[in-house]
């Protein structure tokens, strides 16, 4: 790669310090670990370095602050030497390794994968390091970790992975993706963002990957984490006063309490000019919840947010504004949702009652009582939306009704039924018809 520059010996290491920016303890440091730059000595035991190897250590740096760690960076080094075959050198071997990249993720998400499932922690930090080493650190997110995130919940889904195998996976990449912010660039720009989960919001990465993003990119960003009140969210708004707020939700439940949220903050801070954005995966298959929520809806994937953050952030008359999709739940289906939250204990406890009555349901009373608070759960969240359409396709809904170690697809149908029923029993008639519809699109789920 770095033929073009001369390799006599010519620099001390006082000399190539000053050129590059690199200490000379570090220097020292890389040829005893990496063998990299590997300067000849002179007849009294000093290092003298070549343009070749000066070349190196620039680019080597460049790599690290591109997110790399040394050991990454020497890896993609040598890894580009290999590649520089048929002539091709330089550039030419950079793009020839990363023409290669669709097969080479496959593989390496395959690895994973394979790593998660074998419990082998050592296995799966390898096959990360390897990623970062080869590619950039944007694509190794939005190519192999966001991929293999989906790959884990289909499979769980499908009853082919139990959920610690996709637990054990994300937190491995979550500590990953945590120590890169640590070590992301100073702040550079005046912009302050806060981002965080909703409340009952645990899946996380999503937002960890574009709130990394954005730091790379000079912003401050202060990232929460999981399940964040909406107390929290208020407090730091107070006290820190950012730019924006930036929110995340995957289930229709966490989606319905970032609802919560962002409306009572909307009301509170619109003045200040905090703007809010969210995403989610639940908001991505349901374009119908986006219209609801007072902020901007920052896309399908890490690089579509990162992008429409910044476009926000720069224009700072739309930070004031309401987004002019805006359609706000109706009142009355507000108070529906009251009556709802506020009968609960009555309709969980008429529905156990109908569900003990037939044996066939197969549940622990605990679990049983459990099952059905998730579903009901459900149903007033989409009632929070003004949404029954969104209960007719099962896979939009199915991860809050289906927790882990939780109830069948056939216990759900029936406990679906029996809620339909109690409800029927308890409510008013006002909300009994409101709700018509969404027992309706339920049992077209199942149809």
């Amino acid at each position: 790669m770095f033929e073009h520059y001369s390799d006599e010996p010519v620099y001390n290491v006082k000399a190539v310090a000053h050129q590059t920016g690199i200490a000379p303890a570090t220097l020292r440091a890389w040829e005893r670990r990496y063998g990299v730059p590997s300067p000849p000595r002179t007849d009294s035991g000093y290092r003298l370095y070549s343009e070749r190897d000066v070349a190196i250590v620039r680019w080597l740096k460049s790599q690290i602050e591109n997110g790399m760690s040394i050991s990454q960076a020497v890896h993609l080094l040598r890894s580009l030497e290999a590649h520089a075959t048929d002539g091709q050198t330089g550039e030419a071997a950079v793009e020839r390794l990363l023409s290669e990249s669709p097969a080479s993720y496959q593989r390496l998400h395959d690895e994973v994968i394979a790593g998660a499932t074998d419990f082998d922690e050592a296995h799966i930090e390898y096959v990360l390091a390897e990623a970062f080493s080869l590619f950039p650190l944007e694509d190794v997110c939005l190519n192999l970790i966001q991929p293999v995130l989906v790959t884990l919940g289909d499979k769980w889904r499908l009853g082919e992975i139990n959920i610690s195998v996709e637990h054990f996976a994300t937190n491995i990449m979550r500590r990953k993706l945590l120590a890169l912010m640590a070590a992301s660039p100073p702040v550079s720009r005046e912009e302050r963002i806060v981002s965080g989960c909703a409340p009952g919001e645990y899946h996380e990465l999503g937002i960890l990957i574009i709130s990394l993003f954005l730091r790379r990119r000079g912003y401050g960003v202060i990232y929460l984490g999981q399940n964040i009140s909406a107390l929290r969210f208020e407090e730091m708004l107070l006290k820190t006063q950012p730019d924006l707020l930036l929110l995340s939700a995957s289930g229709l439940v966490a989606a319905a309490n970032l609802l919560d949220v962002a409306e009572g903050l909307h009301r509170r801070f619109a003045q200040p000019g905090t703007a809010i954005a969210f995403g989610g995966r639940v908001f991505n298959a349901l374009p119908k919840l986006r219209r609801r929520v007072p902020g901007l809806y920052v896309g399908d994937d890490a690089q579509a947010a990162t992008h429409q953050v910044v476009e926000l952030l720069a224009d700072k008359a739309a930070r004031s504004m309401p987004q002019a999709s805006y359609a706000p739940v109706d009142a009355e289906t507000l108070a529906a949702v009251d009556v709802v939250q506020r009968l609960r204990h009555e309709i969980i406890a008429a529905t156990a009652r109908l569900l003990e009555s037939h044996a066939q349901h197969g549940l622990l009373h605990k679990q049983l009582f459990q099952a059905v608070e998730h579903v009901l759960q459900v149903i007033a969240s989409a009632l929070r939306f003004g949404e029954p359409d969104v209960l007719s396709n099962w896979t939009h809904w199915t991860w809050d009704a289906l927790p882990p170690d939780g109830i069948s697809g056939a216990q759900l149908r029936q406990i679906t039924q029996a809620l339909a029923e109690a409800m029927g029993s308890v409510l008013p008639s006002p909300e009994r018809d409101r709700l018509q519809p969404y027992f309706q699109a339920i049992q077209k789920a199942f149809d």
